[in-house]
């Protein structure tokens, strides 16, 4: 199909299906205005670029490494660092993240009240309410000036969709407009500002078990990332952005513009580009220098290092100097901002930012660093997984009665989860994060087996049943979305309820009133089994649909009380940084 020629501006917001008119205008109007306009930038924020022409937006071309992997899966790369990248493990999650065509957006979305969140030379970030639910969401609203650049948002939103984790924000939907080459991306809504922006009031660092925790998490967010077959490549400060402005607010890795997927020893990429203080030394090499998923790591070190001394790791005005400090200087530990600091921050800042790819630790090695292990608030092992579930006891009922619910019950609980904004969901996004205790971002069989063993009589082969009960996709693993979509029963009155019309929405692929094993099809673009389709549509009529008042009283009518337990912090809930 060839895509029509872009029209201008002016022409598009003419159409009859121009998004939100009067409140884009004006917001585009900010952007073109923007682009001429000084850029005021906290002192640790750069903008991006590289040593030799920096394309804005390009994925390199990947090249085979012949390796074995170690127990784990993980294999030496071309440079022999031995990666976390274990390939593409989709979540269900992916396949509910839908990208369309403008035209019904306005039927989905309502801007009459949108406010601005931020804007920058590529697009405007503002607020959207869902017309379903009422439920508010960010939109980025990013130009595309080439058919080039259009390709390149496509794969990004694509590599960004299949990643569902606590501490990356979420991606709900995303609209394309070919004729203006306008993207519209619905996301949660994050209000808390950059990590960035936070440093101005830390001017000398944080405190080590603040650092160590927001590090954790980070390092959490990576890991998945590479066992995904995701490699970030501009991993900064500014690409961590806080939930609210709470001191204590959940941290969420963004902008997934320069991502790139790979595979497990087809990892080597060429193209150089990210932030220059978080550039490894091979990124400032020869333009065709290959490299490999350690570049996140390297990156990370200089986040750890700045984030506990308040300083840049090399710096200097001339960018040829920076390269060759980054490529041949010592890390410096400079007396000035390093004297109070313990001895395991400067080695774990030291072992992630080693010159030679080979040599630094991986995410799930760096995760059992004693820096990380002895200071982090969020590091968890399975005892203090059982100590939260049994303060919780609506949290194990409702694991439990998921997993005796039928499959459209467990279908749809899930799919409100994914439409609920995660900031709704607190309490449940903590008891999954203690149970994760490898920080991989998914909570495995004996993970769960040993935190529910510990503190409930359930019997090992009960539990196996409501292990592969929630494990909606059967990977063997239970993904974030799937772990609240089996306890987001507990909030019955204030999401359950209120979710189900959305749900149902979602599910109706053609918006005809009725789901059917079609829609489903659709909806979930064969991440379901046609066995568990089956399943699902056990309840449709002789015609093989399912109505809307069917669907509700299929959802509504198993469903757990409202708890008091979850409508607040549960009680072994511990802010993981505290107010400096």
């Amino acid at each position: 199909m060839q895509v029509p020629a872009r029209r201008n501006s002016c022409d598009c917001d003419n159409q009859r299906h121009a998004v939100g008119s009067k409140v884009l205008r004006s917001l585009f109007a900010k952007l073109q205005h923007s682009k001429s306009s000084v850029d005021v930038r906290p002192p640790l924020t750069e903008t991006v670029g590289n040593a030799k022409n920096l394309p804005h937006r390009y994925h390199g071309d990947s090249m085979c490494v012949d390796a074995t992997g170690d127990a784990t899966g993980r294999r030496p790369s071309l440079s022999g660092y031995v990666s976390d990248v274990l390939g593409d493990k989709p979540a269900l999650v992916g396949a509910l993240v839908h990208h369309h065509e403008i035209g019904n957006f306005e039927d989905r979305y309502d801007l009459s009240g949108s406010r601005e969140l931020g804007s920058g030379s590529c697009g405007v970030v503002c607020t959207a309410r869902r017309r379903d639910s009422g439920e508010e969401f960010a939109m980025k609203v990013v130009e595309a000036n080439s058919l080039d650049a259009m390709a390149s948002l496509r794969k990004e939103i694509e590599l960004h969709r299949k990643l569902d984790h606590p501490n990356i924000a979420k991606i709900i939907e995303s609209f394309e407009d070919v004729r203006c080459g306008r993207f519209f991306i619905i996301m949660e809504l994050c209000t808390g500002g950059q990590l960035v922006s936070r440093m101005k009031h830390h001017r000398y660092g944080y405190d080590e078990a603040t650092a160590s925790t927001l590090m954790e998490k980070m390092l959490s967010a990576v890991l998945y990332c590479h066992h995904h077959g995701v490699v970030h490549r501009d991993i900064k400060l500014d690409n961590m952005l806080y939930e609210d402005d709470r001191e204590e607010a959940e941290l969420k890795l963004i902008d997934f513009g320069f991502a790139s997927g790979v595979a497990p020893g087809q990892e080597s990429m060429t193209d150089h580009l990210g932030t220059p203080s978080y550039m490894a030394p091979e990124l400032w090499s020869g333009k065709e220098t290959p490299y490999d998923s350690s570049v996140d790591m390297w990156a990370l070190g200089a986040v750890a290092y700045m984030l506990i001394s308040g300083t840049r790791p090399f710096h200097h005005d001339d960018k040829r100097e920076k390269a060759r400090m980054i490529r041949k200087d010592a890390l410096p530990f400079h007396q000035k901002y390093w004297e109070h600091t313990s001895q395991d921050a400067k080695d774990f800042c030291s072992a992630l930012m080693q010159k030679r790819a080979k040599d630094r630790l991986s995410a799930s090695e760096a995760i059992k660093h004693p820096w990380i292990t002895s200071r982090s608030r969020a590091h968890s092992d399975a005892q203090t997984a059982a100590r939260v579930l049994r303060s919780n006891s609506d949290v194990v009922d409702a694991l439990t009665a998921y997993s005796d619910a039928g499959a459209m019950k467990r279908l749809a609980l899930e799919v409100i989860a994914f439409v609920t904004p995660p900031s709704r969901l607190e309490g449940l996004r903590h008891i999954f994060q203690t149970m994760d205790v490898d920080d991989s971002g998914t909570i495995d069989r004996r993970e769960f087996t040993d935190a529910m063993a510990l503190c409930t009589s359930i019997s090992a082969g009960k539990l196996d049943r409501i292990f592969l009960a929630i494990d909606v996709n059967d990977s063997g693993e239970i993904d974030y979305t799937e772990f609240l979509g089996a306890t987001v029963s507990t909030h019955f009155s204030d999401v359950v309820c209120h979710g189900t019309k959305a749900a149902f929405t979602m599910l109706d692929d053609d918006a005809d009133g009725f789901i059917t094993r079609a829609d489903l099809n659709c909806t979930l673009k064969g991440h379901l089994s046609q066995q568990s389709l089956d399943s699902v549509m056990t309840c449709a009529d002789a015609d093989g649909r399912v109505s809307y008042s069917t669907f509700k009283e299929t959802v509504l009518g198993v469903c757990a009380p409202p708890s008091a337990t979850l409508m607040e912090r549960p009680s072994a809930w511990a802010p993981p940084v505290s107010a400096a």
